[in-house]
């Protein structure tokens, strides 16, 4: 009895995909587990854990990103069960297919299999294992480059059902997060209109048009099943990031010298690109195109970085220039070829293995470079929930074992008040999902520098206190407490409540608002 495919080709293929599957899986699934900044690291669990509960964002607490991952992730805690595991699964399952889509896309330009493979494991590498947990950035740009690289292809063989899962790409990365996708939606807009008046071809418009107002009805649709107030959605949504996106530009500070050491392995590549392509007798317009396309997806992920306060998480780009590079080298003749093409593959392992060690070793963007993640320990005290989880956190200056102790006695402390409703503003936003408490978190972050919630001077401050105020009232919230330790700014409750409509108490871990009236 043949088990194997008789084919060799297809054993080969098999294997391939296999291997790639199974390593950039658990590659994913065994950095993850290393470490935590709870504010990152947990910002998709319990809002996740509450959508199963029937508490649902925007209309029970504040979002301003992640809805496409919260729902997602709510999905793989019904599957799987609301713990540490499910959680990782996701983001593990993600870089897999994302690693498998990137090889399948490299073949279709014939690049050597082996080749292939090797630009895809280190995209792995560099790919949603930085992160490990599921994360705002990393699902926002993978949707949208699964998006781009679909328009790439399907220039050339242009099927109505790819510009379909393109756009449909397109919405699950701006419903993950508004940006990149927003920039690459205007931009790419503008050169596929462009490019459509020249080439008098208007077959991509047609196709695009009609995939756009599809996903809109599903957008409606969804927004009227899940019984939403579009007002406050697109407020929530829509118009409050754009205005925190604003702001950042007018205080972008930029050094040149800066931009390049941060991004030089993204631009060299990017420049040998064009260099090969100038290289060719003639450029057709499609392949023009092309590269333009591919250049403004290279503008908009390190603009994007730039914008954003997280680390740099864009490094996975480098594998995937260097693909591109290959696909150039392979449509034109030029001396020793083949020389450059393994030497660029020995520099790809270089630099992959250099960004694996600052990344993925010391797990830096979780802000644990200087920590020793030696001193980690089982996350298990907690809950049985986070057995696999290490905990440390950089953001406590005391012992790993302290920490916990001080959770496990807030949780303590809360659940004593049986008979009263209370609100947790805290980054460990797992609590919710192993207390038998309801803790109302009116938000999902609690940073006071305008990203999680408006400040006095914006638009939308009245709006934002008095969607708190309607949550404290409708829950009949008397208590909100602040761990102490975690000094979150108060002004997450101060600058939203009057100060004679509450008393503060000090206790041993907690500070505590006692909520006397109501605005």
């Amino acid at each position: 009895m043949h088990i194997l495919p008789k084919n060799k080709n297809l054993y080969i293929d098999f294997l391939i995909l296999l291997i790639l599957l199974i390593s950039s899986f658990f590659v994913n699934f065994y950095y993850s587990k290393i470490g935590t900044f709870p504010i990152d690291t947990f910002f998709h669990y319990d809002s996740a854990y509450r959508i199963i509960i029937g508490q649902l964002p925007i209309r029970d607490y504040w979002v301003v990103s992640g809805l496409v991952i919260d729902f997602l992730q709510s999905g793989f805690f019904k599957i799987f069960g609301v713990n540490w595991t499910a959680y990782i699964i996701h983001s593990s399952i993600f870089n897999s297919l994302l690693t498998i889509f990137i090889y399948l896309f490299f073949v279709s330009y014939k690049i050597a299999k082996f080749k292939a493979f090797l630009y895809s494991l280190t995209f792995s590498l560099l790919a949603y294992t930085i992160s490990g947990t599921p994360f705002v950035d990393h699902h926002a740009a993978f949707f949208l480059l699964i998006g781009i690289f679909l328009i790439l292809k399907n220039i050339e063989i242009n099927k109505d059902y790819i510009w379909f899962i393109i756009v449909f790409a397109f919405f699950l990365s701006f419903f993950s997060k508004q940006v990149p996708a927003a920039y690459a939606i205007i931009a790419y807009g503008v050169i596929f209109l462009i490019y459509s008046i020249l080439e008098k071809k208007y077959y991509f418009l047609k196709s695009l048009i009609k995939s756009i107002i599809f996903n809109i009805i599903i957008l409606f649709l969804v927004i009227l099943i899940l019984d939403y107030n579009f007002k406050n959605f697109f407020i929530q949504y829509i118009d409050y990031p754009l205005s925190i996106g604003s702001n950042r530009i007018e205080n972008l500070n930029f050094s040149l010298n800066s931009f390049f050491n941060k991004f030089k392995f993204i631009l060299i590549p990017l420049l040998i690109i064009l260099v090969l392509k100038l290289k060719k007798k003639k450029l057709t317009n499609k392949e023009i195109l092309n590269f333009l396309l591919l250049t403004l997806l290279v503008t908009i992920f390190i603009f994007h970085q730039i914008m954003t306060k997280n680390q740099v998480y864009i490094y996975f780009l480098v594998p995937l220039l260097f693909g591109f590079i290959e696909i150039e080298l392979n449509q034109i003749n030029i001396k020793y070829k083949r020389f450059f093409s393994y030497g660029l593959i020995v520099i790809l392992i270089f630099v992959t293995f250099k960004y694996h060690m600052r990344f993925n070793e010391t797990r830096k963007f979780h802000e644990l470079k200087s920590v020793n993640l030696k001193n980690s320990i089982s996350a298990e005290l907690i809950s049985d929930k986070f057995k696999d989880l290490s905990w440390i956190n950089p953001e406590f200056s005391g012992n790993p074992l302290d920490e916990i102790k001080i959770i496990n006695k807030g949780r303590a402390k809360i659940e004593e008040l049986r008979s009263e409703n209370i609100m947790l503003i805290t980054h460990y936003q797992f609590l919710q999902s192993i207390s038998s408490k309801n803790l109302n978190y009116p938000n999902k972050s609690f940073t006071t520098d305008g990203a999680s919630m408006p400040k006095s001077n914006n638009k939308y401050y009245d709006y934002y206190k008095n969607f708190l105020i309607s949550i404290i009232k409708k829950k009949n919230i008397k208590k909100i407490f602040f761990f102490k330790h975690e000094k979150i700014s108060k002004k997450a409750i101060t600058a939203y409540i009057d100060k004679n409509c509450y008393d503060l108490i000090e206790e041993e871990i907690f500070f505590i608002y006692e909520i006397k009236c109501f605005n």
